[in-house]
């Protein structure tokens, strides 16, 4: 069977598909609960900083993981899943929205608080920059750098890539969607929805990876810092 379309039939056969997004994800899952539980919390209160460190690069570890069980499926080449070079432009407009998203974060937080009392779900992360400049330096690092590489190149290079060939809502706003949900039922969903739709029309307009973890590097980064110290 061929496609009538022989844009989609090149996408279809040079970018990642539903093989590709089932295994990434069910590798991220998988590996994300199975070091929680065997490892994560099982580290006591009294190393809470640990804790905060040991999230953070939890992340982006099983996030390379993910994406190298998706690359061994079918199309063993990193450009398919946004390697690409891109541009200084998009790359400044990557850093833009990545101060853009902090804001939007704040916005999104104080709507979200005048409504809804939770605990705090950043107090490991906190604990961890107030834990001296050596601990604050692998947090920034676990958490600006590392984290942010591992989740672009799973939930843009593989599943908005993916999606993408269905259209702008599916790639850009189905991306975002999946993105929240692992992020759980908390603020952190709606911000991280917010902040995978800005990587996600950034991927899509430029299929490059970079700019998109540009502005969740700017992100986190911002984050950390100013919330790690309140």
């Amino acid at each position: 069977m061929t496609s009538s379309n022989p844009v989609s039939a090149r996408h279809a056969l040079s970018s990642p598909g539903w093989p590709e997004v089932a295994v990434a994800l069910i590798t991220y899952v998988t590996l994300v609960v199975t070091l929680s539980v065997l490892w994560m919390l099982r580290i006591p209160d009294e190393q809470a900083a640990l804790r905060g460190i040991f999230g953070m690069a939890m992340n982006g570890i099983v996030g390379c993981i993910a994406l190298l069980a998706a690359y061994l499926i079918r199309i063993r080449n990193l450009s398919a899943f946004g390697f690409r070079e891109t541009t200084a432009r998009w790359l400044l407009i990557g850093a833009v929205f990545g101060v853009a998203a902090f804001f939007l974060s704040l916005l999104i937080e104080h709507i979200y608080f005048s409504f809804i009392t939770e605990a705090n779900t950043q107090a490991d992360f906190q604990a961890a920059a107030k834990a001296g400049l050596f601990s604050l330096l692998v947090l920034v690092f676990s958490g600006a750098i590392l984290t942010p590489f591992g989740e672009e190149v799973v939930f843009r290079g593989v599943i908005a890539n993916a999606l993408n060939r269905y259209g702008a809502w599916a790639g850009i706003v189905g991306s975002a969607l999946i993105f929240a949900a692992v992020h759980g039922p908390s603020v952190i969903f709606f911000n991280a929805f917010m902040a995978g739709i800005l990587t996600g029309y950034l991927f899509r307009k430029t299929d490059s990876v970079w700019p998109g973890l540009v502005t969740h590097v700017v992100y986190n980064a911002i984050w950390l810092v100013v919330y790690g110290y309140q």
